[in-house]
């Protein structure tokens, strides 16, 4: 009759065996497989708000400490405080606010990571996106696709702030970054000045384009619409407000698209546009999306998960994934917002019960 080896000697063999097996670099999937394979999402990252009157005063320090020639971009990283020094806000996002004094300017370059630029302060600088530029106002959303030629100028007096969003995170998970400099024909041919500025948008901002393949069409991408006016946008809100009663979750929300594919504005990321009337407050929603919004008008108060955080102009707050949030607008609350949720949407992956 066998023996049965005794509780410690086997807990000994078992850590003998993982010993010897690791320098084949293999290990024991039981001892981890309940933090692989979880019931729900659990997001590393943690609610929080970034009040602008504090993050202006310090981008406006950095402007005075570092030149843009020094830092290449002069950007103050908006860190999850539950994941310091990993330059991301949400597990795959990043968001930076960008200070671009007068007389500045950023060479021409690309990179493979998407990009959006959320106007915060400032009037008249520009983006150019493939040899046209893009004059940006307050609450404008400009978009700098992946491996999209693009560069930024202020020929302006006055300072220039935007919210810069990323899917730095995403991309290096992914271990697909390549990025380029202004160095040699093609990044000089990328900065020439080949359409006027806001031609973008009289081709394609208004559900209208070029018939394909005319000589009209001189942007058959599949990013053609890269300018999206905050005159357009808050009126499209607006209206719709009017016209229509608020959802119980989202009050009013819509989704910025590209034209020429009918699906979110980018290939990782999506965009949207809310308004929570005056005295209304949303039932609590979740989805496994992470989420960064920025307060564009009103006041009001969001609930995100155990956290309260009372919203004036500009501030930025972020709502990890699958944590519930509810909004209350004092006067009309008005948002812009980013997330993955185009990703998630394309592998299968998105959820958002309501209740």
């Amino acid at each position: 009759m066998t023996t049965p080896t005794p509780v410690n000697d086997l807990a000994e063999q078992r850590r003998a065996f993982y010993d010897e097996i690791r320098p084949y670099n293999m290990a024991p999937l039981w001892e981890v497989l309940h933090g692989l394979v979880i019931p729900e999402p659990k997001s590393p990252a943690a609610p929080a708000k970034w009040s602008y009157d504090t993050a202006r005063d310090c981008l406006l320090r950095a402007g005075d400490l570092i030149t843009a020639e020094e830092a290449e971009r002069r950007v103050l990283v908006l860190e999850n405080p539950a994941m310091t020094g990993q330059s991301c806000i949400t597990r795959t996002l990043y968001a930076g606010l960008q200070l671009i004094l007068p007389g500045e300017s950023a060479p021409v370059h690309r990179h493979s990571q998407s990009a959006l630029r959320f106007v915060m302060e400032g009037s008249g600088a520009f983006t150019s996106v493939g040899g046209e530029r893009a004059y940006m106002e307050p609450f404008d959303l400009v978009l700098t696709p992946s491996l999209h030629w693009h560069g930024h100028g202020n020929d302006t007096s006055e300072p220039m702030i935007w919210l810069d969003g990323l899917d730095i995170p995403l991309v290096r998970a992914l271990d697909a970054s390549f990025a380029e400099g202004m160095r040699g024909t093609a990044g000089e041919e990328a900065a020439r000045e080949r359409r006027p500025p806001g031609d973008n948008i009289v081709r394609y901002g208004s559900n209208l384009r070029p018939v394909s393949g005319t000589t009209a069409d001189v942007n058959p991408s599949t990013q053609p619409l890269f300018h999206y006016r905050y005159a357009d946008w808050s009126e499209s809100l607006a209206r719709a407000a009017a016209s229509s009663d608020p959802d119980p979750h989202f009050g009013i929300k819509l989704e910025f698209l590209n034209p020429a594919t009918a699906g979110p504005v980018m290939n990782t990321i999506s965009a949207f546009a809310q308004q929570i009337p005056a005295g209304f407050r949303t039932r609590p929603v979740q989805d496994t999306a992470g989420q960064i919004h920025v307060v564009c008008g009103g006041s009001g108060q969001a609930e995100v998960g155990d956290e309260r955080f009372e919203l004036s102009l500009r501030d930025v707050f972020v709502v990890p994934a699958w944590t519930p949030l509810s909004l209350a607008a004092e006067e009309d609350l008005v948002l812009f917002s980013f997330s993955d949720q185009v990703v998630q949407r394309q592998l299968g992956l998105w959820r958002e019960p309501r209740h």
